[in-house]
């Protein structure tokens, strides 16, 4: 019958900030089963990858909705906004290509408890991307004079996130090894084979979300871009690694 020792360590392991880490080292005894076959000894450490960046663009989600007792007509008025719009982003150095309209639908409301139709609602969803930070609140303003009061949120994000994500696993990756070769050596060990390895992806994120209130309702002035800035950001992956261990107690 095999008997495990369990043994815990608690460690700060730091990449970009301090983690605090629990390894398990596992050693059966007898070392023998009972066929005469060596069981491995094994050590399960966690290692933590962090990687900061700045957002280097904004996303401003925006409704654009109109209604009227004839469909054709609240659908003229969405589109006429809609170009107006177009206009004003252009005119502060907004390119089309960064204007993306996500969702048009045109929906019939109904009179309470009753089959006639009471006016047609168009509602189209758009998306603003922007790299200048500095330019949100002519954004902003182009919204507002449009006649569009419904800004869904302000998303900063990170463009070339995947290259983020890859040095953090890189770097998880590389304190999971370095912290097991550390710890095995502590234990008279040394590392012989990696066992089984896996890892999970923390994300990150950032945004402000404004639904729920009219631009217009808000306290908006000359100051407002001062209030709406990016800050960093991480991104976190974690790496789980098994190996197999060669103990010179044996």
């Amino acid at each position: 019958m095999n008997r495990a020792i369990l043994i815990s360590f608690l460690l700060f392991i730091t990449v970009a900030s301090a983690v605090a880490e629990t390894f398990t080292f596992t050693i059966p005894d007898p070392y023998l089963n009972k066929s005469g076959d060596k069981q491995p000894v094994l050590l399960n450490v966690t290692g933590t990858g962090n990687v900061k960046a700045m957002p280097d663009q904004v996303v401003i989600s925006a409704l654009i909705y109109d209604q009227d007792k004839k469909p054709g007509k609240a659908y003229d008025n969405n589109q006429s906004r809609m170009r107006t719009l177009m206009d004003k982003l252009r005119a502060i150095g907004i390119e089309k290509k960064n204007i993306a309209t996500e969702s048009l639908t045109i929906n019939t409301v109904y009179k309470n408890d009753s089959n006639k139709v009471d006016y047609f609602y168009v509602s189209r969803s758009i998306k603003i991307f922007q790299d200048d930070m500095d330019n949100i609140t002519p954004i902003l303003d182009a919204l507002i004079d449009s006649g569009i009061e419904d800004i869904g949120s302000i998303d900063f994000v990170v463009k070339e996130m995947d290259k983020k994500y890859a040095e953090a696993l890189e770097s998880a990756t590389s304190d999971c090894r370095e912290t097991a070769d550390k710890l095995a050596s502590a234990m008279g060990a040394r590392i012989v084979d990696l066992n089984a390895m896996s890892y999970d992806y923390g994300g990150y994120g950032m945004g402000m979300n404004m639904r729920g209130g009219r631009v217009a309702d808000m306290d908006y002035g000359g100051g407002y871009n001062q209030m709406i800035m990016p800050r960093e950001v991480t991104t976190t992956v974690n790496v789980y690694a098994t190996y197999e261990v060669e103990y010179v107690g044996y």
